[in-house]
């Protein structure tokens, strides 16, 4: 659906823009969508991967809001990494002039929460924050968390096209009691209340 691409989109251009204006006090050496790259193991190795921030589109609910009316709710998550060749522990606060993964998901929390990015969803909320990886990779620290976020939006579903759905006013039953004969002995008989026009028939 385009409107997941929106949404990354949008999440991304925020904290690029954030870069470029210089408020984020520190340099992302990677700003964009998530492609796998935790799947491979090369990526890894290449210290100037960090510190970055990556963003990608978790799912979707629909609820039903009226005949054709419904409202979606997107999740996601930003995912922010930091490495330190100091360790695990600077890796998650930080030093002087090399940013954390707890510092970077709080700029990147601020940025989104409560924006209203995409013109036809509801402002940005964050959720839950989850640690995917701290461990070391050779002798560097390396700290990757995962914050939640999720956003609403609504839509109409289209009306059928005419033949796709017959209005349907009566079904029969027929039941043949004798086998081979081919006569039908009795018949329900099941009649739509047209008074009605949104009944259904039962």
């Amino acid at each position: 659906m385009l409107i997941y691409a929106d949404i990354e989109d949008a999440i991304i251009a925020r904290v690029q823009a954030a870069q470029t204006a210089g408020a984020l006090g520190y340099r992302l050496a990677h700003i964009g969508s998530y492609g796998g790259e935790f799947d491979d193991d090369a990526f890894w190795t290449q210290f100037r991967s960090f510190p970055a921030v990556w963003v990608t589109i978790g799912g979707e609910t629909v609820e039903r809001l009226g005949r054709r009316a419904r409202r979606a709710t997107v999740r996601g998550a930003v995912m922010v990494g930091a490495r330190s060749a100091r360790g695990e522990r600077f890796a998650r606060r930080g030093v002087q002039g090399e940013p954390g993964s707890y510092q970077i998901l709080d700029d990147v929390r601020q940025l989104v929460t409560g924006a209203g990015l995409v013109a036809e969803c509801e402002a940005f909320e964050p959720g839950r924050v989850t640690t995917l990886y701290n461990t070391r990779v050779g002798r560097d620290g390396l700290s990757v968390l995962a914050l939640e976020i999720s956003t609403r939006y609504d839509f109409e579903v289209p009306e059928p096209a005419p033949g796709d759905a017959p209005d349907i006013t009566k079904i029969a039953l027929n039941y043949r009691l004798q086998p081979g004969d081919e006569v039908d002995d009795a018949q329900d008989l099941m009649v739509k209340n047209t008074d009605y026009p949104h009944s259904t028939i039962r």
